[in-house]
């Protein structure tokens, strides 16, 4: 019988092993479209920022600094606003910087090692996801035995499409390693607590020092240790908090040094500090919390959560509702299964603790991928129960549903959403291509009146100098083309722009501006070559309108005036004196259709 008990062990063990091999290799297989999608967007920026001479003034040059965008330093807001990477009403002392000095030293040995080659960057980032979902295998088995339900978990979680647009691009690979070297604290303060592993009491709080250096993302697995806390360890009270104060000492360590080496997010109306700003973080995540809840159980993505105000007044309302709905049947359904195993409870309330810092910046799918760990674990379980119930029409109906978009929906759309990844970048070249071009562009001054987006203005001039194209001396980013436009010439030398709605007026303007930092009429900005005033201001302080100076005459051939139009920029012959032209606002259905 003990004989037949080991085998019986090791035959078990050894499945456990190979279906996690076979999960590896699934998960890379899904996403492998994206070896073929290239650079992208912030891509271009660290390329820039690897050389000794990034080309584009404002710019960080150093390996292991990839990821501060805003510095908080005014010479340098100003510096790329007069690039165009900024637009004008940027807070100029706002800051947005990430301390991840691991996951740039990867990208560093990409451009170093590889440079020119992004289907080797691609490669490097599938094999740090094929390592993690190895990891999440350990996990599971540490956690729950090899039964068939967490062999099930891993399959989902390795084949969920949420993880596709962060593993398809390169400069969002900080949040696999992050995960990839933090989870395994996890398991060793398990051991630490199960069996008096010794050496736990340092292994795991340096593993997750080590995975807080890689990225933020890893704060996840400080979330799962509260739930191990809450549901397995079985020690006085005391001792059970009590050992997860060595974690807690890692992360104020880490947030002091943040603070003093100036990384942090400030003043920007996305991403908001717990810490610095806690109501507002609250106000927040009760709105974002839902929308990545239902990215994670169900869908639709949440990657469109900050777009769907630029379509529709009541889209917003519509997907709330939504989340509302069908997380509180999935809460319905889950509540039973909670009671009968500490596993389950212990992956659910692991989720719920790791979205919450996910609400710190505007939702997508690509802040999944820690809470997803927890909640495929508890997808499994449900999908388990609701087949042994199969007969029953209620539980019959959720497993079905859960199956539908877990096991039909996600490997189909995991290679699709890998591919668009680069779709976006063919779009933004094509837009480049609607930009002057040639020797002569050096020495003009191009203004885009009204681009639909950010990123169709602020990666411009960085793809264009990524790629060697000459750029225009000046680009100049004077509003948005999130509603009409009112564009008035006031006399040879001034313009005047009122957006139907005022600037501010979408949260996609809100990246480098919060709005509590408001305007004040007389408010200037002095750029090369032009002035912005705000001559209007609204009551909540936002501008409504602006008066463009320029030094030289608004006909002069050495400015080039752009407007958006369908799927690019087109010349702008500006109006009379006295006279005013409306700009049409941006059709975002064309440019996400078109994606």
């Amino acid at each position: 019988m003990l004989v037949g008990a080991m085998a019986r062990a090791i035959e078990a063990r050894a499945s456990a092993r190979l279906a996690t091999l076979f999960c590896c290799v699934l998960g890379v297989c899904l996403l492998s479209p994206s070896l073929f999608s290239g650079l992208v967007a912030d891509d271009y920026l660290h390329e820039l920022m690897l050389r000794d001479k990034p080309g584009i003034v404002g710019l960080s040059h150093s390996a292991l600094d990839l990821f501060r965008f805003a510095d908080g330093q005014p010479a340098t807001a100003k510096a790329l606003i007069n690039e165009g990477v900024f637009p004008w009403w940027v807070d100029t002392q706002a800051k947005l910087a990430f301390f991840r000095p691991i996951s740039s030293f990867t990208h560093f040995i990409d451009h170093r090692l590889w440079p020119s080659q992004p289907l080797l960057m691609h490669l490097h980032s599938l094999l740090w996801f094929a390592l993690l979902i190895a990891i999440v295998g350990a996990a599971y088995r540490r956690f729950g035995g090899a039964s068939h339900g967490l062999c099930l978990a891993l399959l989902l979680f390795a084949i969920d499409d949420a993880h596709a647009p962060l593993v398809g691009w390169v400069a969002n690979r900080n949040s696999v390693i992050a995960l990839c070297c933090a989870l395994p604290a996890l398991l060793v303060h398990d051991r630490q607590r199960r069996s008096g592993f010794v050496h736990g009491v340092w292994l795991g709080p340096l593993a997750f020092s080590i995975g807080l250096l890689a990225g933020e993302v890893a704060i996840c697995v400080f979330a799962y240790l509260i739930a191990y806390a809450a549901c397995f360890d079985r020690g006085r009270w005391y001792a059970r908090w009590g050992a997860l104060l060595p974690y807690v000492g890692v992360l104020v360590v880490w947030k002091l040094a943040c603070l003093h080496l100036g990384y942090g997010a400030l003043g920007s109306g996305i991403y908001v500090d717990p810490l610095r700003e806690p109501l507002e973080f609250m106000r927040l995540a009760c709105e974002r919390l839902p929308v990545l809840g239902l990215a994670l159980v169900a869908a639709p993505f949440a990657d469109f959560w900050e777009l769907y105000p630029l379509i529709s007044p009541w889209l917003r309302v519509g997907v709330m509702l939504l989340s509302l709905t069908l997380l509180g049947l999935f809460a319905l359904a889950l509540r039973p299964l909670l009671h009968r195993h500490a596993r389950r409870r212990f992956w659910a309330l692991g989720t719920a603790l790791s979205l919450l810092p996910m609400c710190a910046t505007f939702p997508h799918d690509r802040l999944l991928i820690g809470p997803s760990i927890g909640a495929m674990a508890v997808i499994a379980d449900m999908l388990v129960v609701g087949w042994a119930r199969r007969h029953r029409f209620w539980p019959a109906l959720g497993m079905g549903a859960l199956a539908a978009v877990h096991l039909v929906l996600a490997p189909v759309l995991a290679p699709l959403r890998a591919a668009s990844v680069g779709q976006f970048s063919e779009l933004l070249r094509a837009t480049d291509e609607t930009l002057p071009r040639g020797p002569g562009v050096k020495e003009q001054t191009v203004i885009l009146l009204n681009p639909p987006l950010d990123p169709f203005a602020a990666y411009l001039p960085v793809y264009r100098e990524a790629s060697g194209i000459e750029r225009p001396r000046q680009q100049l980013w004077l509003a948005t083309g999130s509603s009409d436009l009112f564009v008035t010439t006031l006399d040879e030398h001034r313009i005047a722009l009122r957006p139907e709605a005022g600037f501010l007026s979408s949260s996609t303007q809100l990246m480098l501006r919060s709005t509590k930092s408001v305007s004040s009429r007389g408010e200037q900005i002095s750029l090369d070559g032009a002035n912005v005033r705000v001559s209007e201001v609204s009551l909540d302080g936002r501008p409504l309108q602006i008066i463009v100076s320029f030094d030289r005459l608004l006909t002069d051939p050495g400015l080039v005036w752009m407007r958006w139009q369908h799927l690019g920029y087109a010349r702008f012959a500006l109006p009379a004196v006295g006279s005013t032209v409306v700009l049409p606002k941006a059709d975002i259905l064309d440019l996400l259709f078109d994606t």
